[in-house]
């Protein structure tokens, strides 16, 4: 009788103590799970999930931790996770809203110590109500009337503009003119020249047509009808020219030989008369 007796306590001291690490165990494995608000949440608002980790002796494992930047379920999306030697802090964003105020629970995860011991990470619940509070649905909302417009003074604009417009004209009065009035007055025989030759280059010009053009800045130069046998003096009253002595002379050897021999030959060509009154007005800005 002892005996039996002696047997039932032992099996019921048996099961107490399991019973209690069984408690102590699933303790261990259960974290204290707190937010900083559980109802009153609408579309957009963040909520953040506490997870007390002060009772552990070792710390969570980083990789074991869930997705960032990630939705979980229909209403809430993960941003980021802070993560302490005290704490956890899950921060959610609620990206959908229901009809109605509805009771959710929050993601439940399972994280790993840096023991290689796994834990759980509970849910708990938060109250989220619909985005608009309307009486009958959304059917019942009513839009407000649009803002009238701000009226803004285009005066002053208006003004700038056609001063803008009146200095562009007069501006372009003044640069044609220029162009083709006083700067032709005023340009050196050899400049004119090169504008001449310049501008008769997208046409048909002949070469007898870029060969008088030139003699005529050697006339302007010179302040007299220069020939052949008239260079030297021509070229002694300018003294900037005698580099170019010998290729004036070809210049005009050539186009007596076109213009005034019997038999006539070909004149200069076009290229070497434009290359020589380039040469010459070269000369000519530095006189």
């Amino acid at each position: 009788m002892i005996n039996l007796r002696y047997q039932v306590l032992k099996f019921v001291i048996v099961i107490v103590f399991t019973f209690y690490a069984g408690i102590s165990s699933a303790a261990e494995d259960m974290l204290n799970v707190s937010v900083d608000r559980t109802w009153g949440l609408l579309l957009g608002d963040e909520v953040n999930v506490k997870v007390d980790l002060s009772g552990l002796s070792e710390g969570i494992d980083k990789s074991s931790l869930p997705q960032r930047n990630q939705r979980y379920g229909t209403w809430l999306h993960l941003k980021t996770i802070d993560q302490t030697s005290e704490e956890l802090v899950f921060h959610y964003l609620l990206v959908n809203v229901p009809n109605k105020n509805t009771e959710i629970d929050t993601p439940k995860f399972d994280v790993k110590q840096n023991d290689e011991k796994w834990l759980s990470i509970p849910s708990t619940s938060i109250i989220i109500g619909p985005s608009l509070a309307v009486e009958g649905g959304v059917a019942n909302i009513k839009a407000k009337a649009d803002m009238k417009p701000t009226l803004i003074s285009v005066v002053e604009t208006e003004k700038q503009l056609k001063l803008a417009v009146i200095i562009a004209v007069i501006s372009g009065l003044l640069l044609t003119l220029w162009h083709f009035g006083w700067k032709t007055k005023n340009r050196q025989p050899f400049a004119q020249a090169v504008h001449d030759l310049s501008r008769l280059q997208f046409h048909a010009v002949t070469p007898d047509q870029a060969a008088r053009i030139l003699h005529t800045a050697f006339n302007h130069t010179a302040e007299t009808v220069v020939v052949y046998g008239e260079i030297e003096p021509m070229i002694d009253q300018h003294q900037w020219l005698q580099p170019l002595q010998a290729e004036i002379e070809q210049f005009y050897q050539q186009s007596e030989q076109h213009f005034f021999a019997r038999n006539s030959q070909q004149g200069p060509e076009i290229d070497s008369v434009r290359k020589l009154a380039k040469a010459c007005r070269s000369k000519e800005m530095l006189a």
